[in-house]
């Protein structure tokens, strides 16, 4: 059974799974088992373990998706996850008016997740070189990233996304002050 480090790690490994099969757009239905040392996240595409020690550091450390490298969604994937959730933002944050009932957490945590996954693909980066390695690469989604936008890949590209969704979450909390 896969083994994912979070949570949150586990339902977007699912929701490319049920991607790459071309079904419905939105995340997976999932239930949770407890076991001895780890939950098992159940759905239609599998099951993915997920122990209850790495949730717990990550949540110390405020890590989203996982300490180290990932060992279930490859770099590409990561990349067009954070991509996601960057248009996700951008829609929502242009759509904000600063109104009391408008929602502002849908434009900060998307900005988050973006920059969240993002760094989750420069994890796979070797020290030194300008680009992911084909090896970042396992998933048919991962590859046909590299292959079709290799501009993507560059080490130049990935802090700059990184820069510009943390930027503009940052802009955006100036803007309109912190969360309550």
């Amino acid at each position: 059974m896969p083994t994912a480090r979070t949570l949150a790690e586990a339902q977007i490994y699912l929701s490319l799974l049920a991607a790459a099969e071309n079904v419905d757009a939105s995340p997976p239905q999932t239930s949770l088992t407890e076991g001895e040392h780890a939950w098992t996240m159940h759905s239609t595409f599998g099951d993915v373990e997920i122990r209850y020690d790495s949730e717990a550091a990550c949540r110390r450390l405020d890590v989203r998706f996982g300490l180290g490298v990932s060992p279930l969604v490859d770099a590409g994937q990561w990349i067009l996850i954070s991509g996601t959730f960057a248009r996700r933002a951008l829609d929502a944050d242009l759509a904000y008016q600063g109104n009391p009932e408008q929602d502002r957490k849908t434009v900060e945590m998307n900005w988050q997740f973006a920059a969240d996954a993002i760094d989750e693909a420069i994890k796979f980066l070797p020290e030194g070189t300008d680009r992911l390695p084909a090896s970042a690469f396992w998933s048919e989604q991962g590859e046909q990233l590299q292959r079709d936008q290799p501009e993507q890949i560059t080490r130049a590209q990935l802090f700059d996304d990184l820069e510009y969704y943390t930027g503009t979450l940052e802009d955006f909390r100036a803007l309109y002050g912190e969360s309550p």
